[in-house]
């Protein structure tokens, strides 16, 4: 029992000494890691290399991608200039044409009717002017009995204008009255089913031109009476005292060059009218549409073609409502159609937004080397986010902190955290609107050991100021 009690009390001061040892141990292992974490933290405060940097002023331009659809940048529809039958057409739907090319042409019987029955009283007035200018010349004196006999021809010469002018009265009111009945029976006929709408227009068309004729006539038998009227009106001033006549005489010369100037002026407006007969493009560019055929009857109201200007053309696109505050009229843009980009601008944005949020945007883009049919669906390439004359700095020298950025400002030898309210960013540099200015001296390297009041040398060597 005295040996068992013995070697208990062995054993304890054994394990007494043991521990003893190892809180000594503990102790001074303890003071050691002590010192030397004052001794790193020391080394960390004063051995921290960085490189300095300033703010910049500068831009940020983002560009986002969009769908757009394609449309003309110009599009006109040509009409006819005036009313009647077709005679020729001369392009067809996809067919490209010049401005200035010739596209079809109308017919221009009756204008050309009526430059003749212009023509004849224009030669019909020239003999009133010829009358009147006798009768100045009576007035004025030359042999009496001569003037006499010169005013008698021109009575005489009117009378007979006035006889010709009374039969193409009655030949254009019998042809009248000859295409009032045609135009009766087509009538007729049509609501029975038996013709066509074209013969029918046809009728109208000829009724319509007799009725032309039968006012021209008209006009020629008012005219030629009234030269009648001029002649007789010469002959009485030669048969009157000289003294009475010449103002009488200049009088009537002046009214005679004036209707003969109206007339001029008439023949010159039918012959422009004739000239519309044949219609060409006002634009250069792709038939789109063709409405118009040969011998077909065609009216100033019917669109005959549309033509498109490809050369350049519209792309409309829906952005975000955020990007409108970044996108501008003027901005670059880029149409992606496959392998191909052509450069553009933006031409317009809307204020209103849709249902989705979006606002709609559109741009003109060259294309006059390649096609791109209308209505394609196209990327484009355009602003997306920007910022312009704004402060910068580099991405490397912002850091974020839970999602809250800040930077590193050197300051009298130490780095300060400030925090930054930032904007706009690319690949490069992020746009800083408020937490520092441009006197902010930037720290822009990365290091583990950099932390807010940490002491810091400059990357050549030197304690930073």
């Amino acid at each position: 029992m005295d040996k068992k009690k013995k070697n208990k009390k062995a054993i304890i001061g054994i394990v007494a000494i043991i521990l003893a040892a190892v809180l000594v141990a503990a102790v001074f292992l303890a003071a050691f890691l002590d010192n030397r974490s004052d001794g790193v933290a020391e080394e960390v405060r004063r051995d921290v290399t960085v490189e300095i940097i300033s703010p910049e002023i500068g831009s940020i331009y983002v560009s986002g991608e969009y769908i757009g659809l394609t449309e003309p940048n110009q599009r006109v529809t040509v009409f006819p200039k005036i009313p009647g039958e077709v005679v020729s057409v001369y392009v067809s739907v996809g067919d490209t044409v010049e401005a200035g090319d010739a596209l079809f042409t109308m017919s221009a019987t009756e204008i050309e009717n009526s430059i003749d029955s212009l023509e004849a009283q224009l030669a019909v007035q020239d003999a009133m002017v010829a009358a009147a200018q006798t009768g100045l010349s009576l007035a004025d004196g030359s042999a009496m009995q001569g003037q006499i006999l010169s005013a008698s021809g021109g009575v005489q010469q009117a009378e007979t204008a006035v006889k010709q002018a009374e039969q193409n009265l009655s030949q254009a009111q019998l042809a009248y009255d000859n295409a009032v009945q045609a135009h009766d029976n087509a009538l007729f006929v049509f609501e029975l089913g038996e013709i066509s709408r074209n013969t029918l227009e046809q009728a109208e068309m000829a009724l319509s031109n007799a009725e032309i004729m039968l006012n021209q006539a008209t006009n020629a038998l008012q005219q030629a009476r009234n030269g009648h009227q001029q002649a007789q009106s010469a002959l009485n001033i030669t048969q009157q005292a000289p003294s009475e006549n010449r103002q009488r005489a200049l009088d009537a010369l002046a009214q005679a060059q004036a209707a003969r100037e109206a007339l001029l002026v008439n023949i010159r407006n039918a012959e422009e009218r004739l000239d519309d007969a044949t219609v060409t493009a006002s634009i250069s560019g792709v038939i789109d549409a063709r409405n118009i055929e040969p011998l077909n009857m065609a009216s100033t109201q019917t669109p005959a073609f549309i033509i498109s200007d490809n050369s350049s053309i519209i792309v409309t696109f829906r952005i975000p409502r955020a990007t409108a505050g970044h996108m501008d009229v003027g901005d670059a843009a880029t149409l992606k159609d496959g392998d191909f980009e052509f450069d553009g601008t933006v031409t317009e944005i809307s204020e209103t937004v849709n249902a989705t949020g979006l606002i709609t945007a559109k741009a003109r883009v060259d294309v006059s080397d390649k096609s791109i049919p209308n209505g394609s669906s196209v990327i484009v390439i355009a602003t997306a986010q920007k910022a312009e004359d704004v402060l910068i700095v580099p991405h490397s020298a912002v850091h974020y902190e839970s999602g809250v950025p800040y930077v590193y400002i050197a300051d009298d030898g130490f780095a300060r955290k400030t925090m930054v309210e930032t904007g706009v960013f690319d690949d490069q540099h992020v746009q800083i609107i408020s937490g520092i200015d441009l006197s902010s001296r930037i720290i822009s390297t990365w290091s583990s050991r950099l932390s807010d009041g940490v002491e810091i040398v400059f990357a050549g060597g030197g304690v930073a100021e």
